[in-house]
């Protein structure tokens, strides 16, 4: 048995159409574009990956996208005093914070000065609260754990009862997933790179999903035959077959291993990513509408 390997691009582009018809009807009412501002720090490939594909998809959604870089020596009251501003301008609808950012910045202070209504990847503590309640239509929701629950619904269906392993507990992924798939009834364990025996807590997973961060972390004797994987993991590595320091993105499942166990594994970086920022662009509209008067 080969597995097959799962992009999300049919998924992300079914959510742009209907994000777009939205971002029109925003744009006919108040006379301008919903519009998105990302913030990141650094530019390796995950992170120039990224852009890129937010970029194209802002086209797609018909939405107004621009950038701001931090630079390397940025320092924590500088980021906040970014935050708070565009926070406050009306033209702004939607800001993305795009890790890692630099060591000198404190993360949860600066997402404490996100105003929560434009916080369009669920980061605040107020969104965070929402999910954390139950609550996912009530603030935003991170859209890397709703890009992979919607991968994973479009491969098995629905994930009420199933058997689900998570592997990463971090804010922005492991967290927000494990109550998306609470909230779906599904059965699920959370692991990490420091859990005992980790292939142990994944090998009864029908449904395993991979965030930690580690490449070529999780390998086939970690999977149950026939399961489905979900790799979130965006590692960037050297390309060992190409000379002049070339690297290459890879996820956290050993592919070479786990094909031969799994029914189905996402692509990397072509899986839960496309997915990942047609959610973005969706929130993006959805933080415009609310604004509407």
């Amino acid at each position: 048995m080969s597995a097959r390997i799962v992009t999300g691009h049919d998924v992300a582009a079914g959510l742009l159409v209907a994000t777009r018809t939205r971002a029109d009807h925003v744009a006919a009412r108040t006379g301008r574009r919903p519009s998105l501002v990302s913030i990141f720090a650094g530019a390796d490939a995950g992170i120039r990956g990224y852009l890129e594909r937010q970029r194209a998809s802002a086209d797609l959604a018909g939405i107004d996208w621009a950038t701001v870089p931090l630079p390397s020596h940025v320092v924590a009251g500088e980021a906040s005093a970014l935050v708070m501003r565009l926070s406050s301008q009306d033209t702004v609808d939607g800001i993305a914070i795009l890790f890692p950012l630099p060591a000198a910045i404190d993360v949860a202070p600066l997402l404490s000065v996100l105003a929560p209504g434009k916080d369009v990847d669920g980061l605040h503590p107020v969104n965070a609260g929402a999910l954390a309640c139950g609550r996912e239509d009530t603030g935003f929701v991170p859209c890397t754990a709703l890009g992979a629950v919607a991968l994973a619904e479009s491969i098995v269906g629905s994930l009420r009862g199933l058997r689900v392993s998570v592997v990463g507990a971090s804010i922005r992924v492991g967290r927000p997933l494990l109550q998306l798939l609470l909230n779906r009834e599904a059965t699920v364990t959370v692991a990490h790179a420091a859990t005992r025996d980790l292939a142990a807590a994944c090998r009864d997973a029908e449904l395993l999903f991979v965030a930690a961060g580690r490449a070529g972390l999780i390998t086939a004797t970690a999977i149950r035959p026939d399961a489905v994987v979900i790799d979130i993991g965006v590692n960037v590595v050297p390309a060992t077959d190409m000379g002049g320091g070339s690297t290459r993105i890879v996820g956290d499942v050993d592919l070479t291993s786990a094909r031969d166990v799994a029914r189905a594994i996402s692509s990397v970086p072509d899986g839960v990513g496309p997915v990942t920022t047609a959610y973005l662009m969706a929130n993006t509209v959805r933080a415009a509408q609310l604004r509407l008067p």
